[in-house]
Parts: structure tokens; C-alpha cells; sequence
């Protein structure tokens, strides 16, 4: 053999072994130092996952349960049996064919018993109860999405057809965050996105060169002031959004004027409305995004970094008894106007654990006056910045500082807690709410609870996010003061 094709060989077969981490390649036994999310959720078990000739192996229990089934353990036959809407799954400990009801299937690698804990392997185990697997070698991380979290995606049927220009189009069906049903192109070509938070999410994923035009408050992240702008966010132009020829439409859910709507369908283009703002469907709403973009794992991804903060700041709080929990005023952008329940700026306040003054008043965004707000006596106030007071990327904190001070000297605030000990807190919009919430919810806690969150650095959060889905440097002033 020549020396050329001997290195042509080499080079081969550390290919095969590079890219075939979940394929058939036979691997030496190896620590794993992969992490494995189900459902955006980090799978917690008391054994790490290891790989085994390039399968990863998991401890059983942990697996099933994670995935919803109930599982047995025989340990006189090391037989595992684990059950799920129908489906049964058994497998023999050391044996290559496992059983899905029924029906012998061939392993690659067989469970066994490590240390004492019997490990079973994750692929097979989850395609079998119906769930999708998928490997980023990046990261090293396996996602695991179950039937419930998939639904987006089973939804999406996908047609297929030839434009007059003889061009193959794909077509889907998805849900939208209002439950509508919509047939859109995917990939879409040209998109105009009315939805800031849209917007920036279509850029985290990647799929900046398709959007055509924005609402004329878009700013983040900077490209996007280059794109066309069509209006306001609520009632866009429909003459300018028409002009620019777009293949779907994003907007706000419960705010893009109906007439709108209709305007744009009658004229063929279909109109998404996903909010991408709530805690309680931002999961969702980004898996929707991902598939209409083709972008399903860098939404994943997305996902479970948003999910791991989500879940520090409940799970730190949860404990803490009610009448403990300080009161906080938490201001949208106008003057007294006050976020109740199902809005997303409560949902912000209830996952880090703070008692929300507006919380018994029953709709989103409660208007309220200084007397009220007076008599609540919050013991910290929070004012979220939109447009008027400038902030975020590139601002500095001169307005900021400007809208605290008017704060401080509302008529007969300065018999407020919060306003008497100055923890009188403002807030960029580009970090209340929206994609990078979790930013926004990092400073609450600092603020709410000092010695309950030494360990979390809002700024490096922050700077972390930027980087790791925009390709940014942290830059311009979020909060005042700052923490």
C-alpha cells in the first residue's frame, strides 16, 4: 500500500470514529462527559452516563421516569420492564436482544451493571417509547425530546410542491401561541418579523439573512437597524410589509390588530402569532420557531440554557414561605401601568420567588395610581425601560438614572420602603421579558434575595448568552443601579 493511500486510511477511519459517536463504530469504554437533556431538562442521576462502544449508557430508572414510563426491576432474571401508553420495553442485562412488545430488536451494546448500578442504553430505551434522540458533538450533549415535547413537530405535516418558477417549496402546519392553525414555507425565504422578540430569536438561531423587515422599535441585535422597517409593532403597515414581498409574517399574539391579519391573509401571506415572551410557553414558542426555520437543534440548545436558569431562581425560592417573600412594584413601560396576572413581567416575579403587589388585581396589565401603590408599601420597585427611556445594547445609563430619580419623588412615595432604603431598581426591556429573560430574572434575584444568590453574576449570564447565539461583546448599560 502506498503512503498516500495508508494516510488516506487514517484519516478514514478517525472520520468514522468522530462522526459515528451514536452509529454502529465500535469504541473502547470511555468516561462519558456528555450530558443528556430530556425535554430541556438535565437528566439527574446518581451515576453519571457512560459511553460504550459509542453507545451511552444510563442508569435505568432514571431514564424512565424522565421519559414518563413506569419501569420494574427483576433482579433474579436482571430483567427490566418499563411500560408506557401501550408499549412495553424489556430488556435482559448482558443480553444483545431486547423486546418492544414483543418484538425482538438487536442491540448494538447490551445493558449491564455498573458500580452497582444497572445501566441501560439511552437511545434505544427512549426511540422505543417514542421519543427523538439527537447527539451535538459540540457540546457533547444528547437531547432527548418525548412524544409531549415533539407534538410541535409531529404537528408540522410537511407538503411539498413546484412554484411557477419550476422550484420545489416545502410546506408545514403548525400551532401558533394562539393555537391557530397556519401553513407556512420552511425555511421560509423572506421574512417580516413585527415581533422584537421574534426577531431576535430568529437571529440567536442563526437565520438573520431572511428577515426583510421589522418593526420600527427593532434594535437588537444591531444588524437588524438595517432592515426594513414597516411600522409599529401592534399596527404595522400593511403597504410596506406587502412591498417587500415576505413569505410569513411574525407578530405578537394577543396584540397584532385582527384587520391586520386579515389584510395580510387575504394578500396569501400567512401571519404567525408567537409571543416569545412568556416564561410559561417560551419553550414552545422556540421549538415553533425552529421548526418553521429548520432550525430544530439550535432551538434546543436555546432551550435548555434558558430552562437551566429558569430552574435555578424557581428552585432556590421555592421553599421560601409567603409571608417571607418581599413585596415588589413591578412598572411596565408606562407610567403606573402594573403587570398582573398573565403577563410576563408577573411570570418574572413568580419564578424568582416575590410577592407581586399586583397579583390579586386579575388582568395583564393593570392600570394603578401613586395612592394605591402607596398603601401596597412594596419593599422594592422595579421599572422596566421600553423606548422612552433609552437602554440596552450601546446605551448608557444617563436616562436611567434620570427616570429613577422622577420615581423617588412621586407625590407621597417617599413614605415607601423600597423608596426609603433606594431600592428603587430600572430594568432595559431588552432584558424584562423575551429571550433574554433570564438575564432580567438573574438581576431580580440579586435584588430580592442578596444572600440567596451570591453565585449569580447577571453580568456574566449576560455576556454569555451574547456570545454564545449573537457572536457579541457585552456593551451599554441594562440596570440601574447596577447590582
Amino acid at each position: 500500500m502506498s503512503r498516500k493511500m495508508a494516510h488516506l486510511w487514517k484519516f478514514f477511519l478517525a472520520f468514522l470514529l468522530a462522526c459515528f459517536l451514536f452509529g454502529g463504530v465500535p469504541i473502547a469504554a470511555q468516561p462519558a462527559g456528555v450530558s443528556v437533556q430530556v425535554d430541556g431538562k438535565e437528566l439527574v442521576c446518581d451515576t453519571p452516563p457512560v459511553i460504550e462502544q459509542g453507545r451511552v449508557l444510563v442508569p435505568l430508572r432514571a431514564i424512565f421516569e424522565a421519559l414518563g414510563a413506569s419501569v420494574e426491576w427483576d433482579g433474579s432474571t436482571q430483567t427490566v420492564t418499563g411500560r408506557k401508553e401501550g408499549t412495553t420495553v424489556r430488556l435482559v442485562i448482558g443480553q444483545g436482544t431486547a423486546y418492544v412488545n414483543e418484538r425482538p430488536v438487536s442491540l448494538d451494546v447490551p445493558g449491564k451493571i455498573i458500580n452497582g448500578r444497572t445501566m441501560v442504553p439511552l437511545r434505544f430505551i427512549s426511540e422505543s417509547l417514542g421519543a427523538e434522540v439527537n447527539w451535538d458533538g459540540t457540546t457533547r450533549t444528547v437531547f432527548v425530546r418525548t412524544g409531549a415535547s415533539a407534538q410541535q413537530d409531529k404537528n408540522a405535516v410537511a407538503e411539498y410542491f413546484f412554484t411557477s418558477q419550476g422550484e420545489v417549496v416545502k410546506r408545514i402546519t403548525i400551532r401558533d401561541s394562539l393555537g391557530r392553525t397556519v401553513r407556512v414555507p420552511s425555511p421560509p425565504r423572506r421574512i417580516v418579523s413585527v415581533n422584537s422578540d421574534v426577531t431576535e430569536l430568529i437571529c440567536a438561531l442563526g437565520e438573520e439573512k431572511r428577515i426583510v423587515g421589522v418593526s420600527d422599535t427593532a434594535d437588537f441585535p444591531p444588524l437588524v437597524k438595517k432592515k426594513a422597517k414597516v411600522g409599529a409593532a401592534f399596527t404595522p403597515n400593511v403597504e410596506k410589509i406587502l412591498a417587500l414581498r415576505p413569505d410569513v409574517v411574525f407578530g405578537y399574539g394577543n396584540f397584532l390588530k385582527p384587520e391586520i391579519i386579515a389584510q395580510l391573509e387575504r394578500a396569501g401571506i400567512p401571519v404567525v402569532l408567537l409571543d416569545c415572551y412568556k416564561l410559561s410557553t417560551m419553550s414552545q414558542d422556540i421549538r415553533t420557531l425552529g421548526t418553521i426555520l429548520g432550525r430544530q437543534k439550535e432551538a434546543e440548545a436555546y432551550i435548555a440554557y434558558f430552562e437551566k436558569y429558569q430552574r435555578l431562581f424557581a428552585e432556590r425560592t421555592k421553599e421560601i414561605p409567603l409571608n417571607k417573600r418581599p413585596l415588589v412594584y413591578l412598572e411596565g413601560y408606562t407610567d403606573y401601568s402594573g403587570t398582573g396576572p398573565g403577563s410576563g413581567g408577573a411570570e418574572m416575579l413568580e419564578c424568582v420567588g416575590a410577592r407581586n403587589i399586583c397579583a390579586g388585581l386579575k388582568i395583564p396589565y393593570p392600570r394603578v395610581n401613586a395612592e394605591w401603590v402607596v398603601a401596597q408599601n412594596p419593599q422594592i420597585v422595579i421599572k422596566a425601560c421600553g423606548s422612552s427611556i433609552p437602554s440596552g445594547y450601546g446605551e448608557s445609563s444617563e436616562a436611567m438614572v434620570k427616570k429613577r430619580a422622577e420615581i423617588m419623588r412621586r407625590p407621597g412615595w417617599d413614605k415607601i420602603s423600597a423608596v426609603k432604603q433606594e431600592k428603587v431598581f430600572m430594568l432595559s426591556s431588552e432584558i424584562y421579558t423575551g429571550p433574554r429573560a433570564i438575564v432580567g430574572m438573574a438581576y431580580m434575584a440579586k435584588w430580592i434575595y442578596p444572600d440567596l444568590f451570591p453565585d449569580v453574576d447577571p453580568v456574566a449570564i449576560h455576556r454569555e448568552i451574547l456570545k454564545k447565539f449573537h457572536n457579541l461583546d457585552l456593551e451599554g448599560a441594562y440596570t440601574y443601579p447596577e447590582v
